[in-house]
């Protein structure tokens, strides 16, 4: 009957202690969802609790890619170093190996971005100031997501250092701190709107001048054949665009002598023109009237009416 007691009492206690195991497992920090992750590197002494050699070298804030069961950690190197800017011009550290649970994880390499970065440590020897920028070597792992928080206990790791010591180095790595790193701050919203501009092209002035003869000699007047005179009208006109002058005169006038009067034709009419040059016209007495009319001198005036019209 005892025996039977201990054995219950025993399974009951494998029990709490299997619930006790399952509770802590389900508490632990991740899975990560996917995405990018800020967090705090240290690079230590390979056995003591201080920091290594190399960590002066390195800026101490580490980016984090989680993509599904691998995380992506790059780390930040100075390169060139300062004090030896043309020590290591294929990079400040080669072959950088992080082992986590005795599998080795070999850091990719790349000196081509050369991002920079502020740095948090002053060292006279290698040319570094805190709170200062330098260009870096980028530095990633890729290890399994589930693997991160591990990394808050020291792990061992090596490099090749160039500048200075050319040589490898081990030392101890951490990370720790992961935090989402804050979302890319969208623009506010943006919009466009248009502005109507006017502005005035003036046109040249336009000028013109009209020029007609002052008088016109007919001369002896013919009792045989009619008597025709020709005359010109001078246009002179400037940027008259899509406007015009206009000349026109009666086709029919009068000359007289006292009460005397002898009838002429003009033939002008109406003309027009928008630049320069000469309208032509001519005065014709019929030698009928003259056969009919008084001896004398016979005078008469011809009127133009000229108008501009514009464009």
């Amino acid at each position: 009957m005892k025996k039977t007691l201990k054995r219950m009492t025993s399974a009951a206690m494998a029990l709490v202690m299997a619930i006790g195991i399952g509770a802590t497992a389900a508490s632990a920090a991740g899975p990560y969802a996917d995405g990018n992750y800020t967090a705090k590197a240290a690079f230590l002494h390979e056995k003591q609790d201080k920091p290594s050699m190399c960590s002066v070298m390195f800026d101490h804030d580490a980016d984090v890619k989680v993509t599904g069961e691998n995380a992506e950690i790059s780390i930040y190197a100075a390169s060139p170093v300062p004090a030896f800017p043309d020590a290591a011009p294929d990079g400040t550290l080669k072959d950088v190996v992080l082992t986590i649970d005795g599998t080795a994880y070999t850091a990719v390499a790349d000196n081509t971005t050369k991002p920079s970065r502020e740095f948090d440590e002053t060292n006279t020897g290698f040319g570094l100031e805190a709170g200062k920028s330098y260009t870096t070597q980028i530095l990633t792992f890729t290890i399994p997501t589930a693997k991160l928080d591990s990394l808050a206990n020291p792990t061992t790791a090596k490099a090749f250092v160039v500048p200075i010591m050319n040589m490898n180095v081990n030392f101890r790595f951490t990370l720790t701190g992961i935090t989402a790193a804050a979302p890319e701050v969208a623009p506010d919203a943006t919009e466009t709107k248009g502005m109507q501009i006017t502005a005035d092209v003036q046109a040249p002035a336009a000028t013109y001048t009209v020029t007609i003869p002052e008088s016109v000699t007919m001369g002896t007047l013919s009792r045989d054949t009619d008597t025709v005179t020709a005359y010109k009208v001078d246009v002179t006109a400037e940027n008259l665009g899509n406007g015009y002058v206009e000349v026109s005169a009666p086709s029919t006038g009068v000359l007289k002598n006292a009460e005397n009067e002898l009838a002429f034709a003009n033939s002008f009419g109406t003309q027009k023109t928008s630049v320069t040059g000469s309208m032509d016209g001519q005065f014709t007495v019929t030698a009928a009237d003259v056969a009919s009319a008084v001896a004398g001198n016979y005078t008469g005036t011809a009127t133009f009416t000229i108008r501009y019209f514009a464009g």
